[in-house]
Order: structure tokens, then sequence, then C-alpha cells
């Protein structure tokens, strides 16, 4: 079997390469002048960019094939306080030769909008901010040139007291999106309110692809077999290798939490359930590139 690995963000092996840099909200309000402001803000972009530059180089060499961008590429990006200055085309030529590298080198791509993006929620200003978080990351991805095999990843949101209602509404924000925003959107189950069943339904219904979360169905399931929805979790990829998330618990007392590296023999039984299928690995562990490089030297892969 032939499984790319990945990994999300930032390397703890390539030293002083932050792609999350940024500046707060109280120290750029102390910025009176405006073209200071928009200074500051390139210059951190231009430093994140050039950053995922070094990792994208760095993970070539290793060939580790996926890898998830900063949701901080572009400080204030969704602030009102950053709506001064047009990232995409002052930092086009970084965006676009992030993107050759990509695509040159066969890599795979995806961002993962944050906690507070909530495409399910009953509240207009919070479902209008999920929007435009969203609509950063499209621009970001567009910037760089990349088609719609470079997902988006996120969660359902919250259960709100009564969890069929929630998916309804899931479903009709979802229809409010950008048709580039809905092309580009996986969704995954979590750890707390919605099982891989409960995914797999939105998925099917709005015919988007579902990253199954191992480690968060471990967590919560309502008394599904993952063998047996495999196949349809799978089958909802369409138009790349499917893919999905495998980290091991910190410990009993934590087993929500990440784990610095991945447990191999976990691993192990997860291909012995899944060794009918195609599929990448996104490896969710605090060590990032070491552990997927680790998990491959257990593995022997």
């Amino acid at each position: 079997m032939n499984i790319d690995f990945g990994y999300a963000c930032i390397s703890t092996k390539i030293k002083d390469c932050s792609t999350a840099k940024t500046t707060t909200v109280k120290h750029f309000k102390t910025i009176d002048d405006l073209d200071v402001r928009k200074w500051k803000l390139k210059k951190i972009t231009k430093e994140n960019l050039q950053n995922t530059l070094r990792l994208l180089w760095h993970n070539i060499a290793e060939d580790i094939k996926l890898y998830r961008f900063s949701s901080q590429l572009v400080p204030l990006a969704t602030h009102e306080l950053g709506q001064i200055w047009n990232y995409t085309e002052e930092c086009s030529d970084e965006f676009a030769k992030v993107g050759r590298v990509i695509k040159k080198n066969n890599l795979k791509a995806s961002t993962h909008p944050g906690q507070y993006t909530v495409i399910n929620t009953p509240k207009e200003d919070v479902f209008e901010n999920s929007k435009a978080d969203l609509e950063y990351h499209n621009n970001v991805l567009n910037a760089m040139n990349l088609d719609f095999t470079a997902k988006m990843v996120t969660h359902v949101g919250g259960v709100y007291g009564e969890k069929n209602k929630a998916k309804e509404r899931f479903i009709t924000n979802f229809k409010k999106l950008s048709s580039d925003i809905q092309q580009g959107l996986v969704l995954e189950n979590d750890d707390t309110s919605y099982s891989i069943g409960d995914v797999l339904e939105i998925c099917q219904e709005l015919k988007i692809p579902m990253v199954l979360d191992v480690h968060h169905h471990n967590c919560y399931n309502q008394g599904e077999k993952l063998k047996e929805y495999l196949e349809g979790i799978f089958a909802t990829w369409t138009d790349r290798t499917p893919k999905i998330h495998f980290s091991s618990p910190r410990s009993k007392k934590h087993p929500k939490r990440h784990a610095d590296y991945i447990n191999p023999e976990e691993f192990k039984t997860f291909l012995d359930l899944a060794n009918d299928y195609e599929f990448d690995v996104m490896i969710e562990a605090k060590k990032k590139d070491e552990a997927v490089l680790k998990l491959r030297e257990d593995l022997e892969i």
C-alpha cells in the first residue's frame, strides 16, 4: 500500500520557521500612520509565505506530500483593522510561487479554518464572520492558483440543543456559501458532537468529501463500526485520493489530546481495517513532521 503522509502548519525540525507570525490588535492600534500599518501587514505576510516555501522545500526533500497551510498567513485578514490592503494583489508573486512549488512537485495542500468558523450557527452575525473566514481561506488558495483538490477542512459545528435541526441548518447555510467555497469544503467528524454517521449523512446529501478522523471516532461515536463506514466515506471523494486524519491519544487521563508521536501499532490496526482502500494520511501529532518521519521509520516504508 502506497500512502502519502503529511502534517500541519509548522515543523519541529526546521527552526525559526513560523508561518503564523502576526500582530496583536492592541499593538496595531498604536500605529497611527496608514502606510506604516499596510507596510507591517505586508512585511509579516511575506515572511509567513517565505517560511511556507522553506517548509515545502523541506517536505519535498523528505518526500512528505501533504501539507496544511497555517490559517494565519495573512495577519488580521478578517479583522476590520486589516481591511486596508489587497493582500492577494500586493503579495501575488509570493502566493503564486507557493502554488507553483505545490503543483510542480505534486504536493497536496489544505487549510483548516478555525474553531470560530461555524457554518451551522443559529446566529446571523456568527455566520457572517464564518463566511468571511472561509472567503479568506478561499482567497489564499486562489492566489496560489490551486484548484479544488486543495481542500478547506471544517467541522459541522454545535448541536444547539437539537442535533437534527443543527444538521439541517448546516445544509441550509452551506447552500448560502459561494460556489467556490462549496467546491473546496470537506467535513470532518469531531470528538464531541458529530460522529462519522452524522457527518457522512451530511456529506452524501451535499455531495462533498468527508475526512475521516480516526482519533475523533475513537473519542466519540454512536456505536458505529468503522469498517462498515469506510466504503461510504471514501466514496465521497471524487477529485483526489481520500484523506484521513490520524493521531494517538496523549494518555488515558487526557484521551482527546494528541500525543507527540503516533503509536505504530494503532496505525497498523487501522491499516488492517482499511487495506482494501487507497488514502492519504494527515498526521496530527505534537511533533509534526518528526512524527511523520518516525512513523514511516516504524512502519519501514
